[in-house]
């Protein structure tokens, strides 16, 4: 799991639970769709595009399913990279704890 397969020329996905997609700009730079679940995503995603010599140039976000941004916060941090979500989503990207709070109708439960 967390294997990088060429689909194309410069396209690329990260076989994770929420497929990552990779879209190689210059030899030496890429963009990742989505970041997965969590830290541990995002430092998985970071390892596979060092292995290719590869900077991260920015992380764009399809949607703000917490399986498709969690790992934005550890890769912008380390990288510097920008982050990247449309309209609504940005908010709820820019901000996670909005999504249980619109999933659930409040606050996250503590457990959350």
């Amino acid at each position: 799991m967390y294997e990088l397969h060429q689909v194309g020329d410069n396209t690329f996905y990260i076989d994770c639970p929420a497929k990552m997609g990779v879209y190689r700009t210059a030899p030496d730079e890429a963009i990742l769709i989505d970041s997965g679940n969590d830290k541990e995503a995002g430092k998985k995603a970071l390892r596979r595009f060092e292995e290719q010599g590869w900077r991260l140039r920015a992380v764009y976000n399809t949607h703000s399913n917490a399986d498709h941004v969690g790992g934005n916060n550890l890769l912008a941090a380390r990288t510097g990279c920008p982050v990247y979500a449309a309209g609504l989503e940005a908010a709820f990207t820019r901000r996670p704890i909005l999504e249980p709070s619109f999933l659930y109708g409040g606050y996250p439960p503590k457990a959350l």
